[in-house]
Formats: C-alpha cells, sequence, structure tokens
C-alpha cells in the first residue's frame, strides 16, 4: 500500500495519521501535548518529551501498517509562534514557549514604541498581539541574556521535528508569516525588523515554499521512529492553513473555519493588494501553503479551550471526575435558545478580529439565581457562535465577497449542536468534509507534493476533498438568533471598558 504520513503538533494534541493518494485514512494515533503550566499565564513544552512524544506515535503507526507498505513521505503542520532556542550543536536551550504564554505581553510594548502597528502590519500582515514568536525571542533576550548568547538558531516547532527528522534547518513561508519578522510580500526575513529587533538573520532557519523537500528521514531519526531512513521530509505549514488545502480552499470564494483549541477562519487571496491596516479589519494575512497565495485569517483564540475550561472547572461527577464532552452538550440542549438570557463572551485568551483587543476578558453576562449548569453550556455554545458571525461579517467586507457556505473541520465538528446553532446564526450551510483529519491530511498533501506523488498543490486537493454532511439554517430559529447576535454585538464595546478598567 502506497501511503503518506502527517504529523499534526497541536495544542491539545499531537497526531500522526497515514493516508492513502486519495485522502482516505488508513491509521491515527494520538495522545496529549504534554503542556507544563507555570504562573501568571506562563506555560511550556519540554522540547524532548514532545520529541518522544512524537516518535511513540510513529512507532505505533509504523507498527500496525501492512507488509509492503510504503511510506512516500513525511510532513509536519502545526500551531504557529511556539518555538525554541538551539545551540551550535543542535541541542535545546530553552524550552517550548506556546503560543498563547502571555510574558511575551512584556516586551510587546516597547516593540512598538520602536514601529507603529501600522507599519508593521504593512511588512508581516500581523495585527497588534503579544503571541508572535518575536516577542519570545525579545523576553528571552532580555531576561535570559546568558542563554540567548549561546543560541545558534530559533525554530518553531514544526522546524524543530523537521530537524528531528532530517538535521536541516528550515521553515516554510506560512509558519514563517507567524513570526513577526517575516516579509510576506517579498516572502523573505525582513531586514527592517531584524535591525529593530537587534537580531542576525542567522538565527532564523531558510524560509522555503509549503511542500519543498529540504531532507530526508536520517538513520537517528529512522531508529528512533520506526520510518525507513532516507524517506523524503517535506516542510509542511500552519495547521489552520494545511486544513484549508484538505478542503479546496485554494481560491477565492470559500471559505474554512477550523476549530480545535482556538477556532480560525481561513479565505484564501490570489492578488494581495498593498497592505493597510485600516483596511483589513482586523484580520491577519500570511502566505498560504499553495504557492502564489496568501489568507485572510481570523477567528477565536479561546473556542475549544472554553468548553475545556468550563469542564475542567465547573462539570465534574459526584467523585470529582471531569464530565465528558458528550455529557456537557447533552446538557446544553436541556436550555432552551438564547440560554434564558445568559450570554456567555469567549474572550478567555483575548478578542479577535474584527477588533483585536489582546486584553479584553471573557465573561458571563446577565446571571440570574435560575440560570443552570445546561444555561452555561448553552451559552457557551451561542457566544463563541455570535463571535464568530461577527468575525465572519467583517471577512466578507474585507475581502468583498459574499461566502455562500463554510467548509468546517476540526474536533468541534463532532458537537451537532455547535454545528446546528451556528449554521443558524450565520444563516449559511456548514459543510463538513468526509475526512475530519483535514490539518493531518494537508500536512500529508504537502508531503506527497514534494515527492512528486502530485503534479502541483491544486491537484492534490482537488483529489481528497469529500462531502460528509451539511447543515443548513433552522429557519424557524433565524430571527430569534438575528435578535441575539444584535445584542451580543452591544455588549462587545462595553466588556473592552469593563476589561480596560480591570486592567492587564
Amino acid at each position: 500500500m502506497d501511503l503518506l504520513l502527517g504529523i499534526d503538533m497541536g495544542t491539545t494534541h499531537i497526531k500522526v495519521a497515514t493516508f492513502d493518494f486519495r485522502g482516505n485514512l488508513q491509521t491515527l494515533e494520538m495522545a496529549r501535548t504534554k503542556t507544563v503550566a507555570l504562573d501568571a499565564g506562563q506555560a511550556m513544552y519540554e522540547p524532548n518529551e514532545i520529541w518522544e512524544t512524537v516518535t511513540s506515535l510513529v512507532r505505533k503507526t509504523t507498527a500496525q501498517l501492512p507488509p509492503r507498505s510504503k511510506i512516500h513521505s513525511v510532513s509536519v503542520a502545526s500551531m504557529g509562534e511556539a518555538g525554541l532556542l538551539l545551540d551550535e550543536d543542535g541541542a535545546p536551550l530553552t524550552p517550548i514557549i506556546p503560543w498563547f504564554d502571555e510574558r511575551s505581553k512584556e516586551v510587546m510594548d516597547a516593540w512598538y514604541d520602536l514601529i507603529t502597528p501600522a507599519q508593521c502590519f504593512g511588512i508581516t500582515g500581523l495585527n497588534y498581539n503579544h503571541i508572535y514568536s518575536l516577542f519570545k525571542i525579545l523576553w528571552l533576550k532580555k531576561n535570559q541574556p546568558e542563554i540567548f548568547g549561546r543560541a545558534a538558531k530559533w525554530l518553531c516547532l514544526p522546524d524543530y521535528v523537521c530537524f528531528r527528522l532530517t538535521k536541516q534547518f528550515a521553515t516554510d513561508y506560512s509558519i514563517a508569516s507567524r513570526t513577526m519578522l517575516f516579509d510576506v510580500q517579498e516572502k523573505k526575513w525582513s531586514n527592517t525588523l531584524l535591525n529593530l529587533a537587534e537580531l542576525d538573520e542567522s538565527l532564523l532557519p531558510e524560509p522555503c515554499p509549503s511542500g519543498t523537500v529540504i531532507g530526508v528521514v536520517n538513520q537517528r531519526a529512522a531508529a528512533e521512529t520506526g520510518l525507513m531512513a532516507g524517506i523524503p521530509v517535506s516542510v509542511g505549514g500552519h495547521d489552520h492553513i494545511c486544513g484549508a488545502l484538505a478542503t479546496g480552499v485554494v481560491k477565492p470564494g470559500r471559505v474554512l473555519d477550523s476549530s480545535g483549541t482556538a477556532e480560525s477562519l481561513v479565505a484564501a487571496v490570489k492578488d494581495l493588494p498593498e497592505l493597510k491596516l485600516e483596511e483589513f479589519g482586523g484580520f491577519n494575512v500570511g502566505c498560504h501553503v499553495v504557492p502564489g497565495l496568501h489568507y485572510l485569517q481570523g477567528g477565536i483564540d479561546s473556542s475549544g479551550i472554553s468548553f475545556e475550561w468550563f469542564l475542567d472547572n465547573f462539570s465534574r461527577g459526584p467523585e470529582g471526575t471531569r464530565d465528558s464532552y458528550q455529557t456537557l452538550f447533552t446538557e446544553a440542549r436541556k436550555s432552551p435558545l438564547g440560554a434564558r438570557g445568559l450570554y456567555f463572551i469567549p474572550h478567555l485568551r483575548g478578542e479577535g478580529p474584527p477588533v483585536c483587543s489582546p486584553f479584553s476578558k471573557g465573561s458571563f453576562l446577565g446571571i440570574r439565581d435560575y440560570h443552570t449548569k445546561a444555561d452555561f453550556s448553552r451559552s457557551i455554545h451561542e457566544g463563541l457562535c455570535y463571535e464568530m458571525h461577527n468575525s465572519l461579517k467583517s471577512m466578507e467586507q474585507v475581502a468583498g465577497i459574499d461566502f455562500e457556505r463554510i467548509c468546517a473541520i476540526g474536533g468541534g465538528t463532532q458537537n451537532e449542536l455547535w454545528m446546528e446553532i451556528k449554521s443558524t446564526v450565520i444563516r449559511k450551510p456548514v459543510e463538513i468534509p468526509a475526512v475530519q483529519e483535514a490539518t493531518l491530511l494537508g500536512a500529508a498533501l504537502l508531503g506527497g507534493v514534494g515527492a512528486k506523488v502530485y503534479e502541483d498543490h491544486y491537484q492534490a486537493s482537488q483529489a481528497v476533498y469529500q462531502v460528509s454532511h451539511v447543515y443548513q439554517p433552522q429557519e424557524d430559529s433565524i430571527a430569534i438568533y438575528s435578535e441575539l447576535s444584535r445584542t451580543y454585538s452591544e455588549l462587545l464595546p462595553l466588556v473592552r471598558q469593563i476589561s480596560q478598567i480591570i486592567g492587564r
């Protein structure tokens, strides 16, 4: 059997899967991403522990393949922004700092004293936020100067996995687009930004188009993973953009809703205009994994994590065990449409477009003594949908396109209630592809492009996309949700004001 292997380095889970050339899932292995929580919004991943998780999952994968199976390529999709410093021998000097770690807020304001948000957006396509790789690097430079002085390379998380497989330093354009150091028009590291940050370009890996073969699985990695030495390894891309490739979001007019820990809206852009901050409505711009394309991206940083947070802290059984997702979803159906006047603002990690406010805080509004856990659960579902509706409307205005339907991928699609509410609130069909591991499939396809299994990215995308189910707006609920959504939008400016009063 001829196979493509994809790796997905997610915030919540690390996954490894194999697919045939038609995109049919053959094997899937996954494990929790081992996150170490630190004080005051800080967290870390231990590099060797992360690599051991990857090798364990790949070994489980290779052990179950039928005889005479052949893996033609390996590629990696990943969360953006997260990364670490390596010394000149390639050994980790620091833990991997996750994208959501808040220590970088400490250095962000000083950066924007050097360059305005508008000037920065004009180069990078990135809006004001603390999450980008640059701010993690600057924090390390300021707070751990002895360690920083020994650093030879900064690698983002997928680059580190590829390095462990091949011993080659490289990144792809879509991951580079999330560093705040990459010129997305010129597709190269920005000398202007490097000079402002007082960083040498040698600290960064070589950027190249997604699907580029950067090396092969070496002997040591083969022994650790069970893969055959010599398999080509291609750079993959940012997880949401890999998902866009697998779901046909490779031309204007289609939009992807990728829901996991965070939720991301992604639309493809063919001819990118001049990057003027005021004209892009708070959306980020980056390089697509398809050469020649860019993307518009926005969404909710605290999407799936809102359910996780509620389950961890407020939804436990009699013996203290955490309720299942299904219990939470079933509970939500007991509450009527509108959650009896309870509103959830999903800003646990700040607010995304159309108004980017990284310091906005999450809240429940309208709480009365008659509200139950079912109401709280339903309000989380509805608040996420109202937030997505605002983002989608703004994206349509920026792109100048009225999207006909949404293609939804990720773990959130397993929540039928969420999909039903979302379709009704946004008043558009929500299309679910047959292969739900779209991020993994996108990574595998990029490996296939590198290994010449497909002629190009477009042929790869067309070869695998199939629709499994379509959620339609519920006509009897559209008018009610339209009114509730308007009320939600009126609440948002007040939430921002309250957040400012509370402080960072």
